[in-house]
């Protein structure tokens, strides 16, 4: 583990991570604070807009005093996405499990700040500000790591939900990987695809694959998404 302070406020850390290293970014008590009472604000209306098909980093409660912001148990959440990919999986000819390039970093405050708007967050314009204050100290889009960044990501990744909704197209998504069922899974690819060039995302390529066939089922009960940093 690296760490460097480039703001009395911020500093990143270097973890080594099963596929490679992530940086995280550690916000000091009073700026983690105000960026957790910024998106308890705004908690409970990003939940609402999202699908039942979403799963980690759902919101299980949060106060605003005393400030609090806690996430759904990530192992209850990882049993109800294996359960659910293998209920996606059944009958069909194959699954396309798509990732987002970089994708906390990829999400800048204009973005969150659209989003917000969408929902009618009356804090979007605050929040927006202050991610691009974190951005003038060194944080690219959102800081990897803090819970508050896994609420506005779901947020942002829901217009890719959206999208595959209005296609009928069948998923699941956790945080940045989506796993869409399909009989023409190039199809299914090229809409996530697009979805996400919408927003300004890009897909994971070397991470992004189909699988056809028999195998479909098989992986669908063994797969489940490892635990990781946030982001």
């Amino acid at each position: 583990m690296r760490a460097n302070t480039p703001h009395p406020h911020v500093r990143f850390v270097s973890v080594r991570q099963p596929n490679g290293r992530r940086l995280l970014t550690v916000l000091d008590g009073d700026t983690l604070d105000s960026y957790t009472r910024r998106v308890v604000q705004v908690a409970q209306d990003v939940e609402s807009n999202l699908s039942h098909r979403v799963h980690a980093n759902r919101v299980a409660s949060c106060s605003s005093d005393p400030l609090e912001l806690r996430l759904r148990a990530w192992r209850t959440e990882r049993s109800a996405f294996a359960a659910s990919l293998s209920e996606l999986a059944g009958g069909r000819g194959a699954l396309v499990f798509a990732d987002v390039r970089r994708c906390y970093p990829s999400i800048s405050p204009a973005l969150v700040g659209a989003e917000l708007r969408r929902i009618g967050a009356s804090t979007a314009d605050a929040l927006e500000s202050f991610l691009r204050g974190l951005r003038s100290v060194g944080v690219r889009g959102l800081p990897i790591g803090p819970d508050p960044s896994a609420v506005l990501a779901n947020l942002v990744l829901s217009h890719v939900d959206r999208r595959l909704e209005d296609l009928g197209l069948d998923y699941l998504r956790w945080v940045d990987d989506v796993v869409v069922a399909s009989t023409e899974p190039r199809v299914a690819l090229r809409s996530v695809r697009r979805a996400l060039a919408e927003i300004g995302l890009a897909l994971n390529e070397s991470k992004t694959k189909v699988i056809v066939g028999a195998p479909v089922a098989a992986l669908a009960r063994s797969w489940s998404p490892t635990r990781s940093t946030r982001g």
